[in-house]
């Protein structure tokens, strides 16, 4: 996570985000070197997440390249992802002013106007069949019998918000309906259509 900090700069207006950074570094080289040092980060900063609402989503694909496959992301559905919240440069302002230290903000944000997100949800989402979806309404992988999916890839949507609680209900739900050792698994087979069962 050091290794992603780097000086706070503000982005949206005429004055390209880049050029702004390339000022901060000029006018403080200090704060700019002691952005660089991760010794003892973790000891001595406090990461600030900041939530928005809007309904958007970030792609992730496999993408070939000069030296073989990587992962790469592109604007979802939705709304464009935000680049710049105003509000969270203005929270981790005042809390550097309040703790004595110094606002940090993500290279990539600052570089590249590229957004950064905690919560990687969806890879494995729920679906009716195996067309619309990798998991069925009981987290079981279609196409892979005993094999389940019961984390925030199973979540179909950006909630806007920490998923912890959503992952944690939706594992519940579905450990609710797992069969108990030496009873009949009341779930229907995978090939089956969505039907209720009770816990």
């Amino acid at each position: 996570m050091g290794l992603l900090a780097t000086v706070l700069v503000d982005g949206g207006g005429s004055i390209p985000r880049q050029l702004r950074f390339l000022r901060r570094v000029l006018e403080h080289p200090i704060a700019f070197l002691r952005s660089l040092s991760v010794r003892r980060w973790s000891e001595r900063s406090v990461i600030l997440l900041v939530m928005q609402s809007r309904d958007n989503s970030i792609r992730l694909f496999q993408r070939r390249g000069l030296f073989g496959r990587r992962l790469s992301s592109e604007q979802g559905h939705g709304a464009p992802n935000p680049t710049y919240i105003p509000e969270a440069n203005e929270a981790a302002r005042i809390a550097a002013r309040t703790m004595g230290g110094a606002p940090m903000g993500s290279i990539n944000e600052v570089l590249f106007d590229t957004p950064t997100t905690a919560h990687i949800l969806g890879g494995a989402p729920i679906g009716a069949d195996r067309r619309a979806g990798v998991i069925d309404q009981f987290h079981r992988v279609y196409g892979h019998d005993g094999l389940h999916v019961v984390d925030g890839a199973a979540i179909g949507a950006n909630l806007g918000v920490n998923p912890s609680l959503t992952i944690t209900a939706m594992a519940e739900r579905a450990m609710d309906r797992w069969p108990t050792k030496g009873e009949v698994d009341a779930r229907p087979p995978l090939s089956r259509a969505h039907s209720s069962v009770g816990p």
